[in-house]
């Protein structure tokens, strides 16, 4: 699907306008070219619901609330993207949430790093809680995104599967294939799990 006519140039400026914003320091690559929602289409089979939606929101929240609006929509798209595969658990908030029982070694460093999941931040956490409520309420294809950047993530990226901050380079990151850079996140996509998409 792509937008055509004065949509496309105010999804182009609101694109435009989430670059020059980026907070100082941070950079934003594979800035998009097409207007495509399906990539953040659950399986028929996940299960939506608040429940759903608010492990999203923690997600974005805890993993990205620094990052600019294209890195917190990028780090939704791992956490659907494995929902997606087999190769990971079928619902968001199993994917969000394994391994978390394993002190340090779990999937997204807030579930299981001992500190309270509490948001503090409270126009971040509205932020994040917005998001993943336009991203859960797109899912029948009945409504479109008023966030319109949902649709706007550069193709590559579309197909990420893991992510970690600049700063650190685990052992897997050398084996996975790197697909953009947004903000202080390096987004890859593994062969193995996109093949069980």
């Amino acid at each position: 699907m792509r937008y055509r006519g004065p949509a496309a140039a105010g999804a182009f400026l609101t694109v435009l306008l989430a670059a020059v914003s980026t907070p100082a320091g941070a950079t934003v690559h594979n800035i998009p070219r097409s207007f495509d929602v399906s990539a953040l289409q659950l399986p028929q089979t996940a299960p939506r619901g608040p429940r759903e939606t608010g492990c999203l929101a923690h997600a974005i929240y805890h993993e990205a609330r620094g990052e600019p609006l294209m890195g917190r929509i990028a780090v939704a798209q791992v956490i659907v993207n494995r929902v997606k595969s087999a190769a990971f658990p079928d619902t968001i908030c199993k994917v969000v949430y394994q391994n978390a029982r394993w002190r340090n070694r779990c999937q997204f460093s807030f579930a299981c790093d001992g500190i309270s999941d509490r948001p503090r931040e409270r126009a971040a956490w509205l932020a994040a809680r917005r998001l993943a409520h336009e991203i859960m309420d797109a899912q029948d294809g009945a409504v479109a995104p008023r966030i319109s950047q949902i649709g706007l993530l550069a193709p590559a990226l579309r197909s990420a599967t893991h992510y970690h901050a600049d700063y650190v380079m685990p052992r897997w990151g050398r084996v996975k294939q790197r697909v953009g850079l947004i903000g202080r996140h390096i987004f890859y996509t593994s062969p193995r799990v996109t093949r069980s998409m």
